[in-house]
């Protein structure tokens, strides 16, 4: 890992209240065996109220112009990148990215007080995404992800934040994706006014728990105005999907699969402005959405009828030691991501790491899951070995 400073004096930033004193931008340029991945720690300016502002953004190919910035904006607690890190390095939104010539964004903020420290853009977090997008579009040497469009996700705060955006860069936003929140913003009628003049051309997908629509629910105070900009929305017309996850509360778990095979769509340019027929005033990006909508509104999850396509990509090293050293990328299915890795040796199954049967894919906000998180593995026998890689997807089909 290599740290570079804005500024010529070398300067150590601990991650401490002493960041909050600190004037310079902090970058750091990590090697990662898939794509660009760069790190970036804005420090708050006079009047901002976060304490700390971390990003992470990864690019596929360099090489290649950015055509869109995924934004994935986490809820109203402080950021925990050891519980939910940035899905910067999850290989199914990696492979959402890496489709559509996208970068993927990731804002984590620290607060002393409540969420919306930071998710009211006012409150610093506009000032400082556009500092991150202007540094990294710098040190990718890709200028234009400078004006790139957004496609943004939010959970909780995050949607609430998502919101606000929406209305300050209305022409910025190609498509977005709620998980909850939002009920500050949609239960004030001016801003539902200002949201749907805002939002009526941009493909939303409002993705809602059941067990957030029942008064028990602390989470029950986002339903009523969920339903109502819905529905004042499709009455002026506006392209927005709602989805209720029947096996979940507040979480993320499977709604990857819904936000993530929504933007895919959207941007693969398959989305009709049309309702999709016998949906009522419902709006569907297309009729194949429209399948899994329904699919997913019964199981609370999707399964792929097809296998994956493509292997993957095995590394193998071997250290001065004479170990092993294995490395991978992974490219999954976007309607099937990632449920387990396999690994061979000498044609037996040697390791396997992955979900278990009633595991989610992703934390409950929609991180990787701690037992995917690895990207390397080391073989500590002496002996010659070959080694082969497959994966599972949400279906249990194993890959090539």
């Amino acid at each position: 890992m290599e740290e570079l400073l804005t500024s010529p004096a070398a300067i150590k930033l601990p991650f401490m209240k002493s960041l909050l004193f600190l004037l310079l931008t902090t970058t750091c340029l990590c090697a990662d065996p898939d794509g660009l991945l760069l790190d970036l720690i804005v420090p708050p300016r006079d009047g901002d109220r976060f304490l700390h502002a971390e990003y992470s953004c990864w690019i596929a190919d360099a090489s290649k112009p950015v055509k869109a910035v995924i934004i994935h904006q986490h809820g109203c607690t402080n950021a925990s990148p050891e519980k939910h890190p940035p899905i910067t390095g999850d290989w199914h939104w990696r492979a959402l990215a890496r489709k559509h010539d996208a970068a993927l964004l990731v804002p984590m903020y620290q607060v002393a007080k409540g969420c919306d420290e930071w998710n009211d853009p006012d409150s610093g977090s506009e000032r400082a995404l556009i500092t991150a997008l202007e540094d990294f579009a710098q040190r990718s040497k890709r200028p234009e992800m400078k004006e790139a469009p957004w496609v943004l996700w939010g959970h909780s705060g995050g949607s609430s934040w998502s919101a606000q955006m929406i209305v300050r860069h209305p022409k910025r936003v190609l498509a977005a994706s709620f998980r909850g929140g939002c009920h500050k913003q949609f239960g004030v009628p001016e801003f539902r006014a200002k949201f749907a003049e805002a939002a009526r051309d941009i493909s939303l997908l409002f993705v809602w728990g059941k067990r957030e629509s029942v008064p028990a629910s602390s989470h029950f105070v986002s339903w009523g105005p969920m339903n109502t900009m819905y529905r004042e929305l499709r009455e002026h017309g506006g392209k927005v999907c709602r989805v209720i996850d029947p096996r979940s509360e507040h979480g993320c778990d499977d709604s990857r699969l819904m936000s993530i095979g929504f933007f895919d769509t959207v941007l693969s340019g398959q989305a009709t402005a049309e309702p999709v027929e016998g949906a009522d005033v419902a709006w569907f990006p297309n009729e194949s959405f429209a399948e899994l909508w329904q699919e997913f509104s019964e199981h609370g999850t999707l399964k792929p009828r097809k296998p994956p396509s493509l292997a993957p990509e095995l590394e193998i090293k071997k250290d001065a030691m004479g170990h092993t050293l294995l490395t991978w990328r992974v490219i999954p299915e976007i309607s099937g991501g990632l449920r387990a890795l396999r690994f061979y040796r000498d044609g037996w199954l040697w390791k396997e790491m992955g979900l278990k049967s009633a595991d989610f894919l992703a934390t409950s906000r929609d991180s990787t899951p701690e037992v995917l998180r690895l990207q390397e593995l080391s073989d500590d026998s002496l002996e010659s070995h070959t080694y082969k890689l497959t994966f599972i997807d949400a279906a249990g089909n194993e890959s090539p």
